[in-house]
């Protein structure tokens, strides 16, 4: 051990100053390489939630007034004006309109996703308000005004247009009732005693306010997070772990079997990996439905289906990765589309700034689209879409890996690139018919043959010498040989 140490060079010698090159462009390459990869999936994280409220004005919210009374009109051209702020949704005015000419109709867009919600004033509000005011009558406030809502579409932006719509109407409460008491007060003989004396005081302190109806409500009692950390852990475990799997056992597939059946042989291994976990993911989503779902078999089905399409898109995106890239960029192109898709599912893809919409074209995105669907009871169906963008995905991702293996296959065999897609070292690259032929035992050179071989050869070129006696006593001669040189090289290590 101590004389080996002796011979151990110094970090700093001269003899090592190309090796401590090499490293050092190598250490540069990684981190040039992922602060590109931080800086690409950090403005994925952040541009992509970024400031939502400058596009709120792209959520538009369906208005109509069903009442034609005076006191609904005033509400109408309150609620219009309100709505005209640019920190809150883009409201349609229907009223008068031959379209969504009934709450059922305007419901029913909403449910279908043709607007991300409803301001309905009820008919009957004016008269119902009047008598309250005016004869004490029994009277609901929130009867007034519905807000129509969906939770179909994606949670972070629902959440934002509704909290924006609610506060907006919340707004107008107050005002409504100064100009409501104010009009009381004009009145012939009216006097604030007389006023209140004959009003209802819960009209006349909120003569309107508002009432919510979610007609897409979400049927999971777990966030909506939940499941999107569920397709994060399913594209991992189901993409990541076969990849690296191949890496250490395919060396004698590349080199010994043909390129159809290796191709075949990882889609298969990919496909019953990916679909072995997202069974178990799908348990455990059941597992934990709660009491708001009676989840059926063919919702079950549904589920895998969707982890199992998005699982399957990272696969064979991920294959491409292990087939072509530097082993030492393999972690930042990893990172890179685990982060970006899940800025996607995070914060979806509708009020982003223009540039990050481009979450439409992520699997994440269509995948957590569908879920929402299926979760809301087919609200918001969108499934033709998002079905279609994860099966090219994945159909696309797989042709591309079917010519990067086909392609490594050849430069392996070719000895141009080791199994994991870096050159051989120089001097070290053979190809794969050398290699064969380096194999079989080498010819001894002439100086190499024994006293004996020679004395066997004079002599066998007597006329009795057989070649088949020659050639005997040769390889026995051979075998000798190699056996005291491997003797040798056991007792030098």
């Amino acid at each position: 051990h101590r004389e080996r140490q002796k011979k151990l060079l110094p970090l700093f010698s001269p003899e090592l100053r190309p090796t401590r090159m090499a490293f050092a462009k190598g250490l540069w390459d990684i981190f040039l390489v992922f602060t590109v990869v931080f800086w690409i999936s950090i403005s994925f994280l952040y541009g992509a939630g970024y400031d939502t409220m400058r596009h709120i004005k792209d959520a538009t919210l369906i208005f109509r007034n069903f009442d034609d009374s005076p006191a609904a009109n005033n509400l109408s051209s309150m609620i219009v004006t309100a709505f005209e702020d640019p920190a809150v949704p883009l409201l349609k005015d229907y009223t008068g309109s031959s379209h969504y000419d009934s709450v059922s109709a305007i419901k029913d867009a909403v449910w279908k996703g043709d607007a991300w919600g409803a301001v309905i004033v009820n008919s009957g509000f004016g008269t119902n308000l009047d008598r309250a005011l005016t004869e004490g009558a029994v009277y609901n406030a929130t009867s007034a005004v519905t807000l129509v809502t969906e939770e179909s579409r994606h949670y972070f932006k629902v959440m934002m247009v509704n909290k924006a719509a609610a506060g907006a109407l919340t707004g107008l409460e107050g005002a409504f009732a100064e100009q409501t008491f104010a009009r009381l007060l004009s009145a012939d003989g009216a006097s604030v005693t007389s006023v209140i004396d004959q009003a209802n005081a819960e009209a006349l302190i909120t003569p309107f306010s508002f009432a919510t109806d979610n007609v897409a409500p979400y049927h999971f009692d777990m966030s909506m997070y939940i499941l999107s950390v569920t397709l994060s852990l399913c594209m991992v475990v189901g993409s990541f772990i076969p990849s690296n799997m191949w890496k250490s056992i395919e060396e004698p597939f590349f080199k010994q079997v043909r390129v159809t059946q290796v191709i075949a042989l990882r889609a298969f291994i990919n496909i019953i990996w990916a679909i072995f976990i997202c069974v178990q993911a799908t348990g455990i989503v059941f597992a934990f439905h709660g009491p708001s779902w009676s989840p059926s078999v063919g919702d079950f089905f549904a589920i895998f289906a969707i982890f199992l399409l998005n699982t399957l898109a990272f696969t064979f995106f991920i294959d491409c990765m292990q087939n072509w890239v530097h082993p030492r960029f393999l972690l930042g192109g990893y990172f890179t589309t685990l982060f970006v898709n899940i800025a996607a599912a995070m914060f979806g893809a509708e009020l982003n700034n223009h540039f990050f919409r481009i979450c439409y074209a992520m699997p994440f995105h269509s995948s957590g689209l569908m879920l929402r669907t299926l979760l809301t009871d087919g609200s918001y169906n969108k499934l033709d879409f998002a079905i279609t963008i994860n099966i090219l995905w994945s159909v696309f991702w797989w042709l591309v890996s079917s010519f990067l293996i086909a392609r490594k296959a050849r430069l392996v065999r070719d000895g141009k690139i080791m199994m994991s897609n870096v050159p051989p070292p120089p001097g070290h690259a053979q190809p794969a018919e050398a290699t064969a032929t380096a194999e079989k035992e080498p010819e001894l050179p002439a100086t190499q043959i024994s006293s004996s071989e020679s004395e066997f050869l004079s002599s066998s070129t007597t006329p009795s010498a057989s070649e088949t006696d020659i050639s005997t006593h040769m390889a026995g001669t051979r075998a000798r040989k190699s056996s005291e040189i491997s003797d040798i090289e056991i007792e030098d290590a």
